[in-house]
């Protein structure tokens, strides 16, 4: 039995006048004591965001004006990126278990472009070239190409601009995006531009009056993000795709289904594309609601095992209202057949193996008319034949529907139990790569967990109902990891979780350390001699190795300072336990 990844994204269905947030609570019973506990939560329509058709005029204003800013002899500096036979391998190679889908890959520029030698127009091999404005400002631009590539990106490293300066990115298919100013949108100085299709772009630096000395701007482009294909792969069981060419036949088009139950996922659910390391990905994600009805925080559920680290996070790309009239054959890479509404960046609010899940905060307001889901924490994994629905970006298709009942019967995955997962079978449509992450909804169009992937004996048939089950994290397993960040009003009581993590009885103490938790197994401790070496409290008196009076004169801790768990480090050597762990300049005695 193997789990292997899946992925999502969609459209919104039309800018709604109001924010409505409704609650359910129930009676929940906590040590004897009742107490109430949110455990829904109806969904919230958006009143923020440009529209689409906005969107779109936005970027023909803007590009308009950047061509009229675009030195005549502009063409002739181009920085050229190409990829390998060996990079289109590895694109298209299988990931393995629990990884999202590969569809780019980055590649250096060498030498980087450098502004500060740059842009007199004699740096860099003649790779950009400067203009004077009558405005008394300035043009520098360069451009870039990856042949081949249906969207590239650029990455600025040491972005350091005064105020009367700006940074844009934008191409010849009336696409652009900018300004990027001061030390970039995360304020570090280093991020990845916006993604232009097609296979090149134009940087641009616009000054508007004279700087001199500190004040000159800096920045360094680094590398490319070539992305080759939204679809690295063609239907794997060929026949008559019911959808996109490149999705297997079993994975049906959103537009042809009428579904109430995902009516709000079409507005909530985008299509996820990020750089990590040297390759691009792509997995699916949905908003979500929190009880604050006077906020839109955009909040933004995925699966863990695609976004978990805040250096992915902050360059990643969210495409929201994508998709393809019912019967269309219009299944292009990029995001034909103009650029859809998108987000860049995002902060990790929480995330966890347990459940697989991720929820980020996106760095920038979601289009109008997008939806944040509703939310359900009851359990349902083990509730025989449960509808589940679900919109998804399989293969990185448009929008696609899929209708899921649970199964409580299925062999289950190792490392992926019954209840912390939900197993369902495959009653209508289906995911691929590409769909990871993706929101599964009740019936009531609420979450109650997210995509993991599939566990079964024929994964690489996605259409095989009989021998695989679709697993997703169950929402009602780790509710209590969001419910901070979800159910803003505070911690709502519940029976405390001795391995969880989490502060369920909201008393202030967190697994072994709560009273309630004494005497469970996940916090009972065995006493045996004390070992000084196994990094262990053996002899459950709270103290491990070195630190254990046990251990003086023990020819492991010989010499030892005894500097105490929790005392300032520099080297393992600095502690009697040998563990010096911690961030450089701020490491502690483990």
């Amino acid at each position: 039995m193997t789990g292997v990844r899946r992925s999502s994204l969609h459209i919104v269905a039309g800018l709604a006048p109001a924010l409505f947030v409704t609650m359910a609570v129930a009676q929940v019973e906590v040590g004897g004591d009742v107490t109430s506990q949110v455990s829904s939560v109806n969904p919230q329509r958006s009143t923020l965001g440009v529209t689409p058709s906005d969107f779109l005029q936005q970027q023909k204003e803007l590009h308009d004006w950047l061509v009229t800013q675009t030195p005549i002899d502009s063409e002739t500096v181009t920085i050229s990126v190409g990829i390998t036979d060996a990079d289109r391998a590895d694109i298209a190679a299988p990931t393995g278990e629990m990884t999202p889908m590969r569809v780019g890959v980055v590649k250096a520029i060498s030498p980087a472009i450098n502004f500060k030698t740059a842009r007199d127009g004699r740096g860099n091999n003649g790779k950009s070239t400067t203009t004077t404005i009558a405005d008394g400002g300035s043009v520098w631009v360069t451009n870039v190409s990856s042949p081949g590539a249906v969207s590239l990106r650029v990455h600025f490293e040491n972005v350091s601009l005064p105020a009367n300066a700006e940074l844009y990115f934008f191409n010849d298919n009336g696409e652009a995006y900018g300004p990027y100013v001061g030390t970039g949108p995360n304020d570090d100085g280093d991020f990845w531009s916006n993604s232009l299709m097609g296979s090149a772009g134009t940087v641009m630096l616009r000054t508007f009056g004279t700087m001199r000395g500190a004040d000159r701007p800096s920045f360094r482009i680094t590398e490319v993000a070539h992305i080759a294909t939204d679809f690295p792969k063609p239907a794997a069981q060929g026949g008559i795709a019911a959808f996109c060419a490149y999705n297997d036949t079993c994975v049906e088009n959103n537009s042809c289904v009428n579904e109430p139950a995902v009516n709000d996922a079409e507005g909530a659910v985008a299509k996820m594309r990020w750089i990590s390391g040297a390759f691009v990905n792509i997995c699916s994600g949905g908003l979500i609601a929190d009880t604050d009805g006077s906020t839109e925080i955009p909040y933004f559920l995925t699966a863990n095992h695609c976004i978990n680290k805040g250096k992915d996070a902050k360059n990643l790309e969210a495409y929201f209202q994508y998709s393809i009239a019912c019967g269309s054959t219009a299944c292009a890479g990029g995001f034909d057949p103009a650029p859809s509404p998108s987000t860049l960046g995002a902060s990790v609010t929480t995330t966890n193996t347990t459940g697989d899940f991720s929820l980020l905060t996106l760095n920038q307001t979601p289009p109008a008319g997008s939806v944040y889901l509703g939310w359900n924490s009851t359990p349902i994994a083990f509730t025989e034949g449960a509808d589940l629905h679900r919109v998804a970006h399989p293969s990185g298709a448009p929008q696609a529907y899929s209708h899921h009942q649970v199964d409580t019967t299925s062999t289950t995955c190792q490392s992926w139990p019954r209840g912390e997962r939900i197993y369902s079978n495959d009653i209508f449509g289906a995911t691929e790569g590409g769909s990871s992450g993706s929101p599964v909804v009740n019936s009531a169009g609420q979450v109650v967990g997210q995509l993991s992937g599939c566990c079964g004996f024929n994964c690489g048939n996605v259409c095989d109902t009989a021998s695989n089950s679709t697993v997703d994290g169950a929402f009602a397993a780790y509710f209590s990891q969001v419910e901070p960040y979800l159910n803003p009003a505070g911690c709502t009581p519940s029976a405390e979780v001795c391995d969880d993590g989490a502060d369920n009885d909201c008393d202030g103490d967190v697994d072994c350390n709560d009273a309630d938790c004494s005497g469970d197994p996940a916090c009972s401790c065995t006493p045996s001699a004390e070992v000084c070496d196994d990094g262990a409290d053996n002899d459950c008196d709270g103290a491990t190795d070195c630190n254990d009076s046990d251990c003086t004169g023990d020819p492991a801790c010989a010499g030892c300072t005894l500097a105490p768990v929790g005392a300032s480090c520099v080297l393992d050597s600095d502690c009697c336990s040998n563990k010096c762990r911690g961030r450089s300049g701020n490491k502690t005695c483990k």
